[in-house]
């Protein structure tokens, strides 16, 4: 079961049980793909602008701003290899720089500092810890707080755009909670088509929210206990990367029960490690504690041969998914 939950998450699951349980159950992890890799270099950018006086914050500072984030990662594994020509990460670079230009046209950032940028924000809720970080908060004219989130792709219609800002509202109610003040509006700025949405917000959308997560909260706990993660077929699966081995889309996929059963088993055997670990002695463990006949050594070795079976098979299905991302 997990411990925290981020809004990200939240909608993963209010989106598709399943796809919320490869990624957090089985644990196969998504590879960082171009479109990721692209978000991420562009907020980095963005993030950094900030940084500098305010006569400084240009498209050409914000260009080589890019390059520059994109320099220092470029070369780790999670970013190694993801392009097969020079010319396509040449491509890659320039559409991100695009979107930055998108950016410069639709905001001036020599006309306000932020109030802070990648701030963590986190809360509890009952026994629900929420934490996420919020791309930006601004103060207006009036000193009302705004909540603002960069979006790499295209906005949707504005008919449409409400539902979009479901994890903004969880992040005004967590702000609210620990600074005592509630924020006014909240701010979604897509760059793919130059758009911003607004929303003004009121008490009762944040009841609405913490109402909303709480349900989902209750849904991800009986999914836990019930072992049930139903597949929901929506407008997103073709760009899901689960989808070769959804049950959906592929009778015969294979079942990722046993990453369940071994990844459950590692999280136990970790908090007995951690329940240890709070001994400097292990003299002074209680022996009718349910850790007192628990031997750390033999712990280790257990989760040690565990992780390798758990590899083991997931490599097995991360080539499969890869094999049919690739073709």
């Amino acid at each position: 079961m997990i411990k925290n939950l981020s809004p990200s998450r939240a909608s993963q699951f209010k989106t598709c049980p399943k796809q919320f349980k490869f990624s957090n159950v089985d644990k196969l992890k998504e590879p960082t793909n171009e479109v990721q890799a692209k978000g991420t270099t562009v907020h980095q950018a963005l993030e950094d602008l900030f940084d500098l006086p305010k006569e400084e914050r240009n498209t050409e500072k914000l260009h080589n701003l890019f390059r520059d984030a994109w320099t220092k990662v470029r070369g780790t594994d999670e970013h190694h290899n993801l392009f097969s020509s020079v010319d396509e990460e040449r491509e890659w670079g320039v559409d991100g720089l695009k979107l930055l230009n998108n950016y410069m046209s639709i905001e001036d950032p020599t006309s306000f500092d932020p109030l802070e940028r990648e701030r963590w924000v986190r809360g509890s809720i009952d026994d629900l810890n929420l934490r996420g970080i919020l791309d930006r908060m601004d103060r207006n004219q009036k000193g009302e707080l705004i909540i603002v989130d960069y979006k790499s792709g295209k906005a949707p219609m504005a008919k449409y755009k409400e539902p979009r800002f479901f994890a903004l509202k969880l992040y005004a109610m967590l702000i609210k909670d620990e600074l005592g003040e509630m924020p006014a509006e909240l701010k979604l700025i897509y760059l793919k088509n130059s758009t911003i949405h607004t929303l003004k917000i009121t008490e009762q959308d944040l009841i609405d929210a913490k109402n909303e997560i709480i349900e989902i909260w209750e849904n991800i706990k009986k999914a836990y206990e019930n072992n049930d993660f139903p597949a929901v077929k929506n407008n997103l699966c073709d760009w899901c990367y689960y989808k070769p081995i959804c049950p959906v889309f592929n009778k015969n996929a294979p079942s990722t029960e046993e990453l369940r059963v071994i990844n459950e088993t590692i999280s136990d055997l970790q908090e007995e490690v951690e329940a240890l670990d709070m001994f400097k002695d292990d003299k002074d463990i209680p022996k009718e504690s349910p850790i007192g006949s628990k031997d750390r050594n033999e712990i280790q070795n257990k989760i040690g041969e565990l992780e390798n079976q758990k590899n083991e098979i997931q490599s097995e299905i991360e080539k499969l998914l890869r094999e049919q991302a690739s073709s």
